[in-house]
């Protein structure tokens, strides 16, 4: 049972990882959370989810899934509010919740992406 927790929790953590691509209807328990999390706080957003910490395209072409983020990306990369993290799945051992450009990334502890979820809506 104790193996099986970790692993149960690194599958549901790698289940959302196409989360940052975008669908007319999620049903994604992440997307979800996240959006209703952003509709909750979108008029006093945390550094790394305001409109105005959106990355550029070039930026954003290499924040990706399976990617360790460059130092430029990981500079911007801001702790997830407690709130919001508290709705997420728990990361898996040695993973944590970021929130960058508008996203919140699932990010091993050399910072490779696992997941992208969208934050607004």
């Amino acid at each position: 049972m104790r193996m099986f927790l970790p692993a149960a929790l690194f599958a549901a953590a790698l289940a959302f990882s196409g989360c940052g691509q975008t669908s007319a209807v999620s049903q994604d328990p992440q997307q979800q959370a996240a959006g209703d999390w952003y509709s909750q706080h979108q008029s006093n957003l945390p550094e790394g989810l305001r409109p105005e910490d959106q990355l550029s395209a070039d930026q954003q072409s290499r924040l990706k899934v399976g990617v360790v983020m460059d130092n430029d990306i990981r500079d911007r990369a801001r702790p997830v509010p407690q709130d919001l993290s508290d709705r997420l799945a728990p990361p898996p051992p040695d993973h944590h919740y970021v929130a960058v450009g508008g996203q919140v990334g699932l990010v091993d502890k050399n910072y490779q992406v696992k997941a992208l979820i969208q934050v607004h809506k």
